[in-house]
This record gives C-alpha cells, sequence and structure tokens, in this order.
C-alpha cells in the first residue's frame, strides 16, 4: 500500500496524511556541460517534477523526472528523487532498483531520509543483512531515534518471528482486485472491506483517478456469498475516499473515514448532463484530511445521514476507527499535534451521550513511525499496524492485551506478517481457533493491496519426552500429568517405550508437567504453549534415586560459611580419593555409596585442619547431611599441648613426652602455613633465674624434636617463660596444692605468624570435583543447560576399560556415560560382550564416567585424560536389593 511517511500508511486513501513538505533536491554535480539551451528545458522539467511530488502527484511526477534523467542521465539525484517517488507509492520494486543504481556508485552529502527509504526497501526484499548497513548509517545522525533502534532489534531477532508459523493458515481471498483491497470488517454475517475499484461502468468518466498514484477512490464494499463486491450503502458513499469501518451494538451504528469534503450533485439541465463536483475541505497548508463520522440504522433498515464526530479536524487526520464489544471505547489513528509519532493511536471513552476527548495510547504502543488500522476483539486484545516496532519489515501487525497495564506490544510473526506491509486485521474467536482477514501488498497478490483470510489454531499438541538427567536415554513407563494454572489435573498418560508423550494444550494457559517413576527422581516443567517455538518438544529430567552426601563448611564461633575450603574425601573401602573447594555458601555435595565409610580433611587458610568420619550404613537413596566446623587461628592466642612432662630439673624428652610432640608435629603438618612459637613453664617453687633457665631448656629441645622430625626451622621457636606466666594464684609464698601448681606446669604454643597457602604435591595430584553434584534438586536453568548426543567419537586420546559385577563376570550391554566437568553434556557409548568399552576424548580435561544397567547399582568415576591413552577404566556393579 503507499503513502508511508505522509498519510496513515495503507489507507492510501487520503491525501490528507502529508504533513511535511518534501526537502529541497540536491543538485546534480556531475561535471557533464549542457548547452544553454538543454539547461535551460533541465531546469523547467526539474522543477516541474517538483511542483507535482508538492502536490502530491508522485505518479506523474516520476514520469517528469525520468524526462529530466533522458537530458541528464547522470545526475544522481534526480535518480534519488524518483526512487523516492517509487517509495512513497509504495512500489518498492521500483524504489529498490532506483536506489541500487545510486547507492552502488557511493556517492556522498545524500539526505539521510534516503538512508531510512533505503533501509525499508531492503528489509522488505529480505535483504535484512544490507538493511542492516543503512539502518545504522541513518542511526549515527540520529541517534535517538526508537523506531530504528527497534528495527535493528527486530534484524537481530528476525527469527523469532517464524516460531509460531505452522498454527497459521492463510489464503489469497476471492473478492481481491488488480487495484488497492484493505480494511476488511464484519457486518452481521458480512464481511465489509475497502476498495479503488471501478464501480458504476456507465458514469466512470464521472469517477475522478486519485492523483496519488492515477487509481480511482476509494468506496466500501460488502462480499456476497458468491464471493462478488457490491457497494455497501449509498448513504455512506462519497464523490472522494471512504476508509476504514467499524460497527457497534449489535451492528446498528457505524463510524467510518471519510475525507473532509461537501457533497456533490449530479443533474440533467436542458437535456444536457451537469456534474457539480463534491467540494473538499483543505487544512491551512492546502491538504484535505481525514474525518471521522457516525451514522445510525434505522427502524426501516436504512442508514441515517452521517454526522461528523466532534473531535475532527481540518488541521489533522482522523480514521481506521474501531469500538470495543461494550461500546464504550473508539479506537482510532491521527496525526494530530501532541502525538509522540507520524501517526498514533488514540482512545475516546463514551460518557453521557457524547465521545470524550481523546487521549493517546502512550509509548509502549506507539513509536516515532506509524501506528494506525486498530483493531480490538472480544477478548479486549488491540490488534494493530506499525512501521515502528521490531518487525519483518514496512508494516507489520503487533497486539496488546488492553487488561494488562504495561502489556508489551507482541508482533504477530510471519505469515501474518512479511517483508512488505500487513495491516488492517480482523480476528474472530471461535474456540479452539480464531479466523479473521488481513491486508499485504506482499509479493504474489493480485492487486496493490489484497485481503487475505487466515485462521490460527489457539489448541496445539506439544511433543514431549523424558529422558535420564544422566545418560540422556529415553525412559518408558513414566506417569506424565498435565496441570492448568489452578491446580488441576487436564491430562495423564504414561510414556512409550522411546519416551514420548503428547498432550494438546490450551495456546495462551500456563501448564506444569510432572514426571513420576518408581526408584526415580521427579521432574517438573511449567510452560505458556505459545511461548515454546513450534517444532521444539517438552524435556523432562529425572534420574535413579542416588545417595548424596552433602553438607556446609562453617566458622565454628561465627558461623559464617566458609568459601574456598578445599575437602579431601578417601573412600577407604577402596582407597580413593577426590577433593572438592567450596563455594560462596560454603556447601559441597557429591554420590555417595551404600555401606561404605569416608574421611575428611577439610582445609582453609587461617583455620586449622579438621579430619572426620562417615559412614553410609546402608542408605542407598536420599540424602546425608555431614556438616563440619573449622576453628579460627587467632594470632597470639595460646594453646595448651597437653601431657608433656620432663623428669625433675632435667630437660631431655621422655618417651610420653615424643608421643605428644608427634602429635604436635602432625598438625603442623597439617597446616604448612602457620608459625608458632612453643613454650614451656613452670610453677613457683624454686628460684626465679632456675626456673627461667629450666624452661628455656625444656622449649629448646622439644622445638628441635619437632624441627628433627620434619618441621621447618623458620617455623617454630622455642622459648622459656619460667613462672613469669602464672595462670592462678600460686605465686612466691602463696600455699597451693599440687594440683594447683600443676596448672602452671604446662608446654603451650600460640601461631605468631603465617606462611603464604601453598598446594601441596599429594594434592595437586589429586582429582577435584565439583562441589555441587547436579542431582535431582538441579535447578530448571540447570536442567536446560543439558545436551546429549549419541556416541563418543571426537577427541584424540583414546579412553577404554571394563565394566564388571561383583563376582568379576563381565557386563556387557552396559551403558557408559561421559561427561566432562564443568559441562552439561554427555556422551554415550555401550560395552560389548566382555564388559569392555572406549571412547574418544580430549586431552587436558577432566571427565566423569558413569556406568549404568538395569537391576544394578549405578558407578561412576573421574579422570583427568593427559595427552597419551588411558586405560584400565574399571568399573564394578552391584546388584540393587
Amino acid at each position: 500500500m503507499k503513502n508511508r511517511n505522509n498519510v496513515i500508511v495503507g489507507s492510501i486513501v487520503l491525501i490528507a496524511w502529508m504533513n511535511m513538505v518534501l526537502p529541497t533536491l540536491l543538485s546534480a554535480h556531475t561535471g557533464d556541460s549542457l548547452s544553454v539551451t538543454k539547461l535551460k528545458k533541465y531546469e523547467r522539467t526539474k522543477l516541474r517534477a517538483a511542483n507535482y511530488y508538492d502536490d502530491y502527484a508522485y505518479a506523474k511526477g516520476i514520469l517528469v523526472y525520468k524526462k529530466v534523467l533522458n537530458i541528464l542521465p547522470s545526475d544522481d539525484t534526480v535518480k534519488l528523487d524518483i526512487a523516492k517517488g517509487y517509495f512513497l507509492v509504495n512500489d518498492l520494486d521500483s524504489a529498490t532498483i532506483w536506489y541500487d543504481r545510486v547507492f552502488a556508485n557511493n556517492i556522498q552529502g545524500i539526505s539521510s531520509e534516503h538512508y531510512l527509504n533505503y533501509a525499508e526497501v531492503l528489509t522488505s526484499k529480505g535483504r535484512y543483512i544490507e538493511a542492516r548497513e543503512w539502518y545504522l548509517k541513518f542511526e549515527e545522525l540520529h541517534p535517538n531515534d526508537r523506531r530504528v533502534k527497534d528495527r535493528l532489534i527486530g534484524l537481530d531477532q528476525i527469527f523469532e518471528f517464524y516460531k509460531d508459523s505452522v498454527r497459521f493458515e492463510i489464503w489469497h481471498a476471492a473478492f481481491n482486485s488488480t487495484t488497492y483491497d484493505f480494511s476488511p470488517s464484519y457486518f452481521e454475517d458480512q464481511v465489509l472491506f475497502v476498495s479503488a475499484r471501478e464501480t458504476t461502468k456507465g458514469i466512470q468518466f464521472l469517477k475522478p483517478k486519485y492523483k496519488w498514484d492515477k487509481t480511482y477512490f476509494l468506496n466500501l464494499f460488502k462480499v456476497d456469498s458468491a464471493n462478488h463486491a457490491h457497494i455497501f450503502n449509498r448513504k455512506i458513499k462519497s464523490s472522494y475516499h471512504e476508509g476504514p469501518v467499524a460497527f457497534y451494538n449489535g451492528d446498528t451504528r457505524v463510524i467510518f473515514t471519510r475525507n473532509n469534503y461537501t457533497k456533490g450533485e449530479l443533474r440533467f439541465n436542458k437535456k444536457k448532463l451537469h456534474v457539480q463536483g463534491a467540494k473538499a475541505e483543505e487544512s491551512k497548508e492546502g491538504i484535505n484530511k481525514l474525518k471521522l463520522f457516525f451514522s445510525e440504522k434505522e427502524e426501516n433498515g436504512s442508514w441515517t445521514t452521517p454526522d461528523e464526530l466532534w473531535f475532527n479536524s481540518n488541521e489533522y487526520s482522523t480514521g481506521h476507527p474501531t469500538v470495543s464489544k461494550d461500546g464504550k471505547r473508539l479506537y482510532f489513528a491521527s496525526d494530530r499535534e501532541g502525538g509522540l509519532g507520524k501517526t498514533d493511536i488514540y482512545r475516546s471513552i463514551w460518557y453521557e451521550d457524547v465521545w470524550g476527548e481523546p487521549e493517546n495510547l502512550g509509548n509502549i504502543i506507539n513509536s516515532e513511525g506509524n501506528e494506525m488500522f486498530p483493531f480490538v476483539d472480544e477478548n479486549e486484545i488491540l490488534y494493530y499496524a506499525s512501521d515502528g516496532h521490531k518487525g519483518l519489515g514496512g508494516l507489520d501487525i503487533f497486539k496488546v492485551d488492553l487488561k494488562k497495564i504495561g502489556d508489551q506490544p507482541v508482533n504477530m510473526g510471519y505469515p501474518i506478517n512479511s517483508s512488505t506491509d500487513d495491516f488492517g486485521v480482523i480476528i474472530k474467536d471461535e474456540g479452539v481457533k480464531q479466523t479473521g482477514y488481513f491486508a499485504s501488498n506482499r509479493i504474489g497478490g493480485l492487486g496493490l493491496d489484497d485481503i487475505y483470510g487466515f485462521s490460527f489454531e489457539k489448541r496445539r499438541a506439544i511433543p514431549g519426552k523424558v529422558v535420564d538427567l544422566l545418560t540422556g536415554v529415553p525412559l518408558d513407563s513414566v506417569n506424565i500429568a498435565a496441570l492448568n494454572q489452578n491446580g488441576d489435573t487436564t491430562s495423564q498418560v504414561l510414556t512409550m517405550q522411546n519416551g514420548l508423550f503428547n498432550f494438546p494444550y490450551d495456546w495462551e494457559s500456563s501448564y506444569t508437567a510432572t514426571a513420576i517413576k518408581s526408584a526415580y527422581t521427579k521432574d517438573k516443567l511449567t510452560f505458556t504453549p505459545s511461548d515454546i517455538p513450534a517444532g521444539d518438544t517438552i524435556i523432562l529430567r529425572i534420574t535413579k534415586e542416588l545417595l548424596i552426601i552433602r553438607g556446609t563448611i562453617t566458622d565454628e564461633i561465627k558461623g559464617d560459611t566458609l568459601d574456598a575450603a578445599r575437602i579431601i574425601v578417601k573412600n577407604e573401602t577402596t582407597g580413593d580419593q577426590f577433593g572438592m573447594k567450596t563455594r560462596e555458601d560454603g556447601a559441597y555435595s557429591f554420590i555417595g555409596q551404600p555401606n561404605t565409610s569416608y574421611s575428611y580433611t577439610v582445609k582453609k587458610h587461617r583455620f586449622f585442619t579438621k579430619n572426620s568420619q562417615l559412614n553410609t550404613k546402608s542408605q542407598h537413596t536420599g540424602e546425608i547431611i555431614h556438616d563440619i566446623q573449622l576453628e579460627e587461628i587467632v594470632i597470639g592466642k595460646p594453646i595448651e599441648l597437653d601431657d608433656i612432662h620432663f623428669d625433675l630439673a632435667k630437660w631431655n624428652i621422655r618417651p610420653d613426652a615424643a608421643e605428644e610432640l608427634d602429635k604436635f608435629t602432625g598438625l603442623l603438618d597439617e597446616n604448612p602455613s602457620i608459625i608458632v612459637e612453643l613454650s614451656t613453664h613452670t610453677d613457683c617453687r624454686g628460684s626465679d633465674p632456675y626456673n627461667l633457665n629450666l624452661s628455656d631448656k625444656r622449649a629448646k629441645s622439644s622445638a628441635e624434636y619437632v624441627i628433627q622430625h620434619g618441621i621447618s626451622k623458620q617455623r617454630l621457636a622455642g622459648k622459656g617463660y619460667g613462672e613469669t606466666k602464672l595462670l592462678n594464684k600460686c605465686d612466691d609464698g602463696v600455699k597451693c596444692s599440687e594440683d594447683e601448681h600443676q596448672i602452671n606446669r604446662r608446654a603451650e604454643f600460640m601461631v605468631t605468624g603465617f606462611l603464604p597457602a601453598v598446594e601441596s604435591e599429594e594434592e595437586k595430584a589429586l582429582l577435584w570435583i565439583s562441589p555441587d553434584y547436579i542431582s535431582a534438586n538441579m535447578s530448571q536453568n540447570a536442567k536446560e543447560k543439558v545436551v546429549f548426543v549419541d556416541h563418543g567419537e571426537s577427541g584424540t586420546v583414546t579412553l577404554s576399560g571394563t565394566v564388571t559385577d561383583e563376582s568379576g563376570n563381565a557386563m556387557g550391554n552396559t551403558l557408559i556415560s561421559v561427561m566432562e566437568k564443568g559441562k552439561r553434556n554427555a556422551t554415550q557409548v555401550k560395552t560389548d560382550q566382555q564388559g569392555n568399552f572406549e571412547f574418544k576424548a580430549q586431552p587436558n580435561k577432566t571427565y566423569r564416567i558413569v556406568a549404568q544397567k538395569q537391576g544394578y547399582l549405578e558407578e561412576g568415576l573421574e579422570v583427568k585424560v593427559q595427552s597419551s591413552a588411558v586405560s584400565d577404566l574399571n568399573l564394578e556393579l552391584a546388584k540393587t536389593d
């Protein structure tokens, strides 16, 4: 349809939408020389063409500009004028050809409006990559143009507009003509539409043509049962344009669009036919604007003489009406002052027998471009056309729920929308589907604008599948239930052998699908069918219930969770070890085995290392919680060493003292970053110098013992304090019991500093796994990232192993799933009859390998792949109870 920029697009109708004077055309700088005579002819002809454009007679203007080009073929500015003329009359094929000719030459100084026009015609041709380049050029000069920003976003998301295409069926209406047909509407059981087709052939010479593009003026037609079109009503018909129409109140009232004009007459005088033409009223700028008119159906079935609505004006256009089901709200398009774009959608409310002051629907619905052709269905969904929101190109049809405050417009996507203009939709709700009509000038139509019928499935069957979370193997006999948003079960079924299930859903409702199978975890997924792209499958993931050991590492005094704590776990049954490092929440988890003892060593810089034990006993599934608290190391805080005794007046290390010092040495080994002072103390009996000397010798001999047993002398100092640091009242001259004196005869150590944290060689060689094993409690976001492949043939390093049962018998046909650490995918192979398996992996990566077979407990291991082959990855499966 014609006139994208200066009329309410699609109403081809009405000159009235012109709202700007064409900019001064670029002067030609071609270097060609013309004779004086030809130069004068060139200038006269070019001025005449520009005058046609100024008068909006683009069809004539294009022909004259072509004559200008015959005089001076190298004038690129004239080519731009021709391209623009074709763009304004919506001949996008021709506009593309002429713009291509100019922009291929990379000429400078082109007005930015041509950048935008060119981007639009490229989009209409599906040349999206090129269109993006010219939108960006325009955006550089107009950085605040929201319309172009939305266009660029739309190009980035272009394939999103195709996701629901299978839900639509469209067809070309049989009543189309070779000219403009658009703006369908419903009246009783009939379809009405606007058309520029020829009317009464006998007096067609009286029918002036529209100077914009030399087509006949628009009229309102009705479609009969044989798909033939007839003028709807002579009372509503005028000598100029009749545009979009809205019937309401049981089809007894109508509001329609018409040019601003005074009705003309046709009469005979002295046997001669005389025509008194209808007079068009114009604005101050000389533009004939659109107005809304009202008519009411009388008891005899005729329509009253139309009256215009009070808020019409000669200075701006008002048209494209639609009325809500209750007849209380009128929506229309207008280019009145104060709008957000070229044309905006407005609303007027019926109150006390009059339509209220129009109000703009705001910047969520309206844009800097054109919003027009509104239609409100019985469910309060507003449909309208826009070229200012992200879309496929040209005018696209959008919908927004008026019942939801702030609801964002949604592009209806392909095939309702195309890369050309799509507009003027009407819709009926027919239960499980919607039907309707819309207009488009897409390729393949009969005329300039054509009307298309469509049906839209509101209820769709979405395939679903249940797979094992770890392996991706489809699971049969899983109970699937679909619950609606009220919690009622709408469907229930068991999955088939391939794990598939299928339910029909109401398109716009919300559902929760749940998967339940005995001895497996559960899964559920909440979704709205309209949000799921066509062709997608709902995936639910469950797995055999596992024994998960989890816990949290905390500060034993403050209770804070401790991140980066290193947990080394040893399976005392198999001797296998692995490590984990807690994250911010201090939590860890791993898969445990029944009837197994695990030993823990937990380390963190500036905390004392802690050892603990755990036995799973006969528990096979569920969770075992094993929390651990660490003691923070405080510099300068004395910590007593128990049972370090010396013979009277001696400082040599006795066997019982050596045993305690060995424990102290072990503590220093477990905490390699601390620097300590080992001190000894005496009671008050004996002289001060004697006690000080004796305790110092004992401290130094104790420190030397520890140093000789592997502790660096830089980490340990021995010092005696005699009786200078008594812990009670037992000073000189005070009578005390032997037990009271014993309190003061002690050995202590205190931390005096820290070395940097260093990972031991043993820890470096350890297998470190994720501290948050992905179990049945994994988040839905994590589940959506799980991707499965069928077999493992990628990689350069060969890994091989064998699966046996507890008696050493080969386990053939066992599924082996291999998961790379840090990723959510699994590679799968199966063992041969001898229980052997082999797959390819990438070097310098860590993998978890899981063996699964019906009737046996799952078994897994982790391995870091080096640059050479890895073999003997043996797994042993135990039968389930």
